[in-house]
């Protein structure tokens, strides 16, 4: 069971209300974190599975959320320009942006360079204005909390005006940090704890958070701030998941008047 889990993959949906949001219609975001290409694990094939599936709930905006390579010893880490290619066949009317994780930068080779060569718009401590369609707001993306400088005041030091602010994060630790002015928080990292027991759940001292359980999975609300922690796609470690199954994330945020 644990080594077959991890070849499923299901749509998990949020709807999140804010008055955060202003003006904007409601905004269709998908979240795809913790790829983890690594085969015969997550391979090529599998990857554009995923970008198939992504692409056919229409989303306005699509964010990678870190993490596109494993770095555990049961397989073979692909070449990251070629793996990366996959990603550049999202299509959303907003466009697909994206953060850098901790496995892509240790434990691997190449990763953050082609990131960045690709044409993935990669965010490190850095905002931008968006406007398409019925949206304008800004996106922010935060540098890896473990082996960058993660700094949300930096980030958001590019933003000039009163429009709503979405901040993308590879690590959700970085969420006790993001003012209450910004809109949603998107993160993944922790696999939602890659194997739950029956009963039992994740076990705390494998999460990979300074804060256990706290920001594990799903929509968190803390301090008037709405945080979103994907369950990933891959996995790291070993190749295995338990009761917890792979996931694209959709997240419809939308204005609490709607």
């Amino acid at each position: 069971m644990v080594f077959i889990e991890p070849a499923q993959l299901k749509i998990k949906e949020y709807n999140v209300k804010t008055e955060k949001w202003g003006d904007n219609k409601p905004i269709r975001i998908a979240l795809i974190a913790d790829t983890h290409a690594i085969w015969p694990w997550m391979t090529e094939k599998r990857l554009k599975k995923i970008v198939h599936k992504t692409n056919n709930l229409n989303p306005d905006l699509i964010l990678m959320l870190g993490d596109y390579v494993a770095t555990h010893p049961f397989g073979i880490q692909p070449i990251a320009s070629k793996n990366l290619k996959v990603y550049e066949e999202f299509e959303s009317k907003c466009g697909t942006y994206s953060v850098i994780g901790n496995h892509d930068l240790h434990g691997s080779v190449g990763w953050l360079e082609a990131l960045r060569a690709k044409k993935l718009n990669v965010l490190e401590n850095k905002s931008i204005k968006i406007k398409c369609k019925d949206y304008t707001f800004w996106l922010g993306g935060l540098e890896d909390l473990w082996w960058q400088n993660s700094d949300v005041e930096k980030t958001l030091s590019d933003i000039i005006d009163d429009e709503p602010i979405i901040i993308m994060t590879h690590n959700p630790d970085a969420f006790v940090n993001v003012p209450s002015k910004v809109a949603i928080t998107v993160a993944g990292h922790t696999h939602a704890g890659q194997i739950k027991f029956p009963f039992i759940g994740a076990i705390k001292r494998v999460i990979p958070s300074k804060y256990g359980k706290r920001f594990i999975y799903g929509h968190i609300q803390e301090d008037g701030k709405d945080l979103i922690v994907s369950g990933g796609l891959g996995s790291t470690g070993i190749p295995a998941r338990l009761l917890n199954p792979p996931e694209i994330v959709l997240v419809t945020l939308q204005n609490t008047s709607e």
